[in-house]
């Protein structure tokens, strides 16, 4: 007899001989055979994708290498004709030559140099009655004696620059009717006489055909897909696919005509004399290009080669296109059988994954089927069982936690509004022209914290004060505060002088403090008609003294030991006056230890600024942790935040709006009434 399963459950009748059949491993194992087969096609699609990336990087490669060798090709040839007018320049500088000797000289280096189509040789007279040579010595023998001919070379341009120059530099490409209109370039460079400062006597130049830069590099525009440019030192395009040397139009000018806008880029790594290598895609034909920049030595040309990126992925396309084909029909096939498969694996997995939604939908009573199973669906549903019940079972623990999470935030409310009522409120006294008000503000950093101040009133001129800082935050400093303050309150009714009252709270506090909590305390009285003060600290910060006329100080409170360590008696007592119209002012460590979002923390030197003369203890106690928050914003109160302020004033000081504290009548007896 089976066990009792749900109804969509088929009872397994012979778990021993069906378990291998009903196996999900065997089912998978069958159709992830061919599934395989996907595999494939995706890993000949990437291995095609990785040869293609191949490919374009070689092209990139080869275009980068055959523009710095034809580059190097091109800045040989010139390098040549600049060593041989850099010898000519030398030997003309040094040497006394007649004219004959420099004629022969001049057309010696012009033979020399292949492919030159003449030279030229200016001597400015180095003495009065030396006469100047200028003279033009071509290849083909048609010399010129710009002296005989009465030729005013001095005007000229290209004279007038060379001698002006500081080193030589080539020509743009210029036609040359002397040599039977031929473009030709020119190299020039200034002669000078040797020495510092020397006087520049001339130049010597040499012709080359515009052909023998052209011709190195001209191959390359005649393979498939490659255009190349030549750039002269000023921009004028000297090769071009599409601008003949006869229109002596610059790269600029032909970018700005033609609208290749793509070319911008190349054209400012021409200017600049810089290696560039970047794709774009011509804004005119819309084809893909590979260009790469590289300056030709230190002449000033530039050379630029561009080879086509359509023409290399073309000739992927069509085994790429075979590729997704087999791909796409052994896909086809895969997903035809995973199909078939699918239908009968998946049917339990269906019917587990809506027992799934209905735990996601909160619905945790309806039982998970397919527990029976002996195959990895049974082990599914019968984990999906257990998560059920254990996720029943943290709900009912949720519910209790929230309750007492609710009680503790409850009991905390309540312990707060105890401690805030434990606090005493601001006072006023007065005594005929005498007045004294009294103000002290604080603000937990959790619901309940450890900063504590108290008024204590023990005769009708005298007002004691106090204002403390427990070691911890929360409940345990509560408590401590509690237990301080009443033990100050006690020490005050019984002791004449604030370092006794500290004494008296250190022997009390030691006693029972097994958690070795302490708390820095600033303990005070003031006299309100004579103005007399007297304070002892217990390691609590020094306070301040605002005069009626803005001016400020630290008192000199020397601080003694905290209260709870150990028993102490070494609480040095400060005394001295308030004046009519001053305030004193103190504070707990969580106003100049608050910190900004920076981590920049608030300081007691920041307090100052925030003190208003004139005003009232509530108004400058308000102002100040006003300013603090302001300072810290956005960052998170992490500390609790006190301040306290008395203030003295006589009949005729000017005073403050003083409605939200009530006032004790001159002729009353020494009960303080509480705001």
């Amino acid at each position: 007899m089976h066990d009792a399963v749900p109804n969509d459950v088929v009872p397994v009748k012979d778990a021993g001989a069906a378990h291998w059949r009903s196996s999900l491993r065997t089912r998978i194992a069958l159709w992830a055979g061919l599934v395989n087969v996907v595999l494939l096609v995706l890993l000949v699609m990437a291995t095609a994708w990785f040869a293609r990336r191949m490919i374009l990087d070689d092209a990139r490669r080869d275009t980068q290498a055959t523009t710095q060798e034809a580059a190097q090709r091109l800045d040989d040839a010139m390098h040549v004709v600049t060593i041989t007018t850099l010898g000519m320049a030398d030997l003309v500088a040094t040497t006394q030559l007649s004219a004959d000797e420099l004629t022969a000289t001049l057309r010696a280096m012009v033979k020399a140099t292949p492919g030159c189509a003449g030279g030229l040789l200016i001597l400015e007279p180095r003495t009065r009655g030396d006469a100047p040579f200028a003279r033009y010595v071509a290849r083909s023998g048609r010399d010129r004696d710009f002296i005989a001919d009465a030729y005013a070379f001095r005007d000229q341009g290209w004279y007038q620059r060379t001698v002006a120059s500081p080193a030589g530099w080539w020509s743009e490409p210029y036609l040359n009717r002397t040599a039977g209109d031929v473009w030709m370039v020119t190299y020039n460079m200034p002669l000078r006489e040797p020495g510092r400062g020397a006087r520049t006597r001339g130049m010597v130049s040499l012709d080359l055909p515009l052909a023998n830069l052209t011709d190195p590099v001209d191959p390359l525009a005649h393979l498939p897909g490659w255009r190349v440019s030549l750039v002269a030192p000023a921009g004028t395009l000297a090769l071009n696919p599409e601008v003949g040397v006869e229109r002596l139009e610059t790269l600029d000018e032909y970018i700005a005509r033609a609208g290749r806008s793509d070319l911008r880029e190349a054209a400012q790594a021409v200017r600049v004399r810089d290696t560039l290598q970047y794709v774009h895609v011509d804004a005119v034909s819309g084809e893909r290009r590979y260009t790469v920049v590289e300056p030709v030595g230190d002449t000033g040309w530039m050379l630029l080669v561009a080879q086509s990126y359509d023409l290399v992925t073309d000739r992927l396309a069509q085994a790429l296109w075979l590729l997704a084909a087999i791909g796409a029909l052994l896909a086809l096939t895969c997903m035809l059988v995973v199909g078939t498969l699918a239908r009968h694996i998946s049917q339990p997995v269906e019917s587990l994954s809506a027992s799934a939604a209905r735990l996601a939908q909160g619905d945790y009573g309806t039982p998970v089927p397919h527990g029976q199973r002996r195959d990895e669906v049974g082990q599914m549903a019968r984990t999906l069982e257990h998560a059920r019940g254990s996720i029943q079972q943290q709900l009912r623990e949720i519910e209790d936690m929230t309750a007492a999470r609710q009680k503790l935030e409850s009991e905390l409310s309540i312990a707060r509004e105890i401690q805030q009522a434990m606090l005493p409120p601001g006072r006023v006294i007065d005594r005929e022209h005498a007045h004294l008000e009294a103000y002290a503000r604080l603000e937990p950093a959790k619901a309940v914290g450890g900063d504590f101040y108290c008024f204590i009133q023990t005769d009708p001129d005298g007002l004691w004060f106090a204002i403390g800082d427990v070691s911890d935050k929360g409940v345990p400093a509560a408590l401590f505060m509690a237990r301080t303050v009443t033990v100050l309150e006690v020490a005050a009714s019984t002791h004449p002088s604030p370092e006794r009252v500290l004494a008296e709270a250190s022997r009390r506090l030691v006693q029972g403090n097994d958690a070795c909590m302490f708390a820095t305390v600033l303990c005070g009285r003031v006299d309100v008609r004579s103005g007399a003060c007297v304070l002892a600290s217990a390691g609590h910060d020094a306070p301040l003294l605002l005069h009626a006329d803005g001016r400020h100080k630290m008192l000199p409170v020397q601080p003694g030991p905290p209260l709870g360590f150990e028993v102490g008696d070494a609480f040095p007592l400060w005394s001295g006056q308030l004046p009519a119209g001053a305030t004193l002012l103190a504070w707990t460590d969580g106003i100049t230890e608050a910190f900004d979002a920076g981590n920049l923390a608030f300081g007691v030197e920041r307090i100052p600024d925030t003190l208003q003369p004139g005003a009232t203890a509530r108004e400058q106690c308000d102002g100040l942790i006003a300013r603090v928050h302001a300072f810290t914003e956005p960052a998170p109160q992490s500390d609790d935040i006190t301040a306290l302020a008395i203030r003295r004033r006589l009949d005729g000081t000017p005073a403050s709006p003083e409605a939200a504290l009530p006032q004790e009548n001159a002729h009353a007896d020494a009960t303080v009434h509480p705001a």
